[in-house]
């Protein structure tokens, strides 16, 4: 036995070493069209998304409005009040932020103009469309086709654990049982759902499952949003979670409209 294994034996008898095996196991799966619908409101019924950080830059805007052409007349039209005449009233109107943000950020306008996208069938195929654009990468852990190891967390609007997002309710990082306790303590429903689901993965882990999760959806434009490369658009307590419990690999459904 050599030093190093004598040292390794000996923190093993202290108690000194950290687990290296993580119980924790996800199989992320190709989302399915039903998935699709579940997360079309993260991509019509998301204010955030028709501003000029997103579809409404005007380094965006051309390629998601040839993705989503009826959507942005849908969008023009209910700013105007009236009907468009063309597609480049339609632009005039969706890039003139004055306007259009004083409809996705007042409530009331914002929540009418939701209901009409999520109900308009042209509306809901062009998201479909939007969401069909995608394929699954290894976002963070080794790509087992390069064994390269990847690490695109960093670089995403919207990504990362838990106690990044929610550091005064959750100083604690990694253990499992202390972070889900302190975000049921918080009282707060998005905080307890998010312990429910930190939860749910120590239950498969004791029972030796593995769970099977569609990946989360990242964008990439033209522009940064945030001074970040990409952007998550749905799937946050999912990916949260799952880094937050140290899982690799971590996959997502990736859409590049920048090819």
């Amino acid at each position: 036995m050599n030093l190093q294994e004598n040292i390794h034996r000996i923190k093993q008898m202290m108690g000194l070493l950290t687990e290296v095996t993580n119980p924790y196991k996800v199989e992320w799966e190709v989302p399915t069209q039903e998935y699709f619908t579940q997360e079309l409101s993260e991509l019509l019924g998301n204010p955030g998304r028709f501003t000029e950080k997103e579809f409404f830059n005007p380094e965006n805007y051309n390629t998601v409005y040839n993705i989503m052409p009826n959507t942005f007349k849908t969008i023009a039209e209910f700013v105007k009040g009236d009907d468009v005449e063309s597609e480049s009233e339609i632009k005039d109107i969706l890039l003139n932020q004055s306007l259009t943000d004083t409809i996705v950020t007042g409530e009331g306008e914002w929540d009418e103009l939701k209901d009409i996208l999520m109900n308009d069938p042209q509306c809901i195929e062009e998201g479909y469309k939007f969401f069909g654009l995608g394929e699954m990468k290894v976002w963070k852990g080794t790509d087992p086709e390069t064994g390269e190891y990847i690490d695109n967390v960093k670089d995403t609007d919207y990504m990362g654990k838990i106690t990044d997002f929610l550091w005064s309710k959750s100083p604690e990082k990694g253990v499992s049982s202390r972070v889900s306790q302190r975000l049921k303590d918080s009282g707060e429903e998005d905080p307890r759902r998010l312990a429910g689901n930190i939860d749910q993965y120590r239950e498969y882990a004791m029972k030796g499952e593995e769970r099977k999760l569609p990946a989360a959806f990242v964008v990439k434009y033209f522009t940064k949003k945030n001074g970040f490369e990409y952007v998550l658009i749905g799937g946050f307590k999912r990916t949260s979670t799952a880094l937050q419990m140290g899982i690799e690999p971590i996959k997502v459904w990736f859409i590049d409209l920048t090819k």
